[in-house]
């Protein structure tokens, strides 16, 4: 009888983990268009480095466009999302010059990641305001 109970086990667990669902399939059903307001900061870096800015995204079929102010400057920040709301391409711009690679990813309601330049490098948090 054993064995009987053991196949009912691994039937059992096979359904419910098909009924869980693909969480990436979810994801890209989810329209992620809007605008994100959060804030980056340095985790690593010599001084001169920024301490902690303000970042506000606009989402719009995919592409992100926006910027992020800290200490007296600007950058500004583009990318792409991919279907599983993960940044593709992602670059802090500062006169004209890439200064960071912005990795990361976007979900309902939150997104959050890293960004890393040359010699300082940090994470940053979004929440989604408006759509």
């Amino acid at each position: 009888m054993p064995s009987n109970r053991m196949a009912v086990v691994v039937l059992v667990a096979a359904v419910l983990g098909g009924c869980a669902g693909d969480p990436s399939a979810e994801q890209s059903n989810i329209t992620l268009d809007g605008r994100w307001v959060g804030f980056f900061e340095t985790s690593l870096g010599p001084f001169g480095c920024p301490g902690r800015g303000v970042m506000e995204i606009n989402v719009e079929n995919r592409l992100i466009v926006g910027e992020a102010q800290g200490n007296g400057f600007v950058m500004s920040v583009i990318g792409t999302l991919g279907d599983d709301g993960s940044i593709q391409d992602g670059i802090f711009r500062r006169d004209n010059k890439a200064a960071a690679i912005v990795t990361g990813t976007f979900l309902k309601n939150d997104a959050a990641g890293r960004w890393q330049g040359a010699s300082c490098e940090g994470i940053w948090s979004l929440r989604w305001i408006s759509g």
